[in-house]
């Protein structure tokens, strides 16, 4: 049975050092299962990924996981040597959520962003939205 999360990690543009940290994770040290995190915010040198010319301001890191184990995953970034850990975002969206559940590093721990009109079922561990039918995302 399958079980997929898109994970996305938007951090500064001061992060060089750690980009290439997180580029290079031992995928199954970090709770990834198979394959790695990949950068999607330009593979340029300015890192210009659309829009103007000039280079991206931030850093943007993805993949898409089966079985993620995502505490493991936190726990593996946040180890990190962070330069800027205040700017440090992480989004997951696992394929019975309704949308990305919000991650931010506060005081040198994870904690999840409440999002308006949103609530995480505790039993099922799935984000969903309090406005929207139950049957939409079915």
């Amino acid at each position: 049975m399958s079980d997929f999360t898109d994970v996305m990690l938007l951090f500064s543009y001061l992060e060089d050092a750690v980009l290439e940290d997180i580029v290079c994770l031992d995928s199954i040290d970090a709770g990834l299962g198979h394959g790695g995190l990949k950068r999607v915010s330009g593979d340029h040198q300015l890192g210009h990924w659309g829009g103007s010319l000039r280079g991206a301001e931030c850093h943007v890191v993805a993949g898409t996981f089966n079985h993620l184990n995502a505490e493991k995953l936190r726990r593996t970034l946040q180890a990190l040597p962070w330069r800027c850990p205040h700017a440090v975002q992480l989004l997951l969206h696992n394929e019975n959520d309704a949308l990305f559940g919000v991650w931010m590093l506060l005081d040198g721990d994870w904690a999840e962003v409440t999002l308006p009109r949103t609530v995480r079922h505790e039993a099922r561990g799935h984000l969903e939205r309090t406005d929207c039918p139950d049957d939409e995302y079915q």
